[in-house]
């Protein structure tokens, strides 16, 4: 998924307010996102780090705003994120 077409299909809900941060699934276990960085190719790669709180949705708008190229989710190598879902104002890719 490119980082513009996220950024398109978070803000087409009117209740974008309510979004509470950017996690991931690893088996059962929610875990936030708390950081995004642009890789050597331009590709947008989302990591946590310990001890942070989730990353915010007007630093996430803003991440996705100034990125076009395709968006990853790291854990110990890059994953591709095809999808998402909202669970309790969570966005969960």
């Amino acid at each position: 998924m490119k980082a513009g077409e996220l950024l398109k299909q978070l803000t087409v809900n009117p209740f974008h307010e309510d979004y509470t941060g950017i996690f991931t699934q690893m088996g059962s276990t929610i875990i936030p996102l708390t950081t995004a960085k642009p890789d050597d190719e331009g590709n947008l790669i989302f990591f946590r780090q310990n001890r942070k709180a989730p990353m915010s949705t007007k630093t996430l708008f803003s991440i996705l705003l100034l990125h076009k190229k395709n968006i990853f989710c790291w854990n110990n190598h890059k994953i591709a994120i095809y999808s998402f879902r909202i669970d309790h104002g969570k966005i969960i890719v």
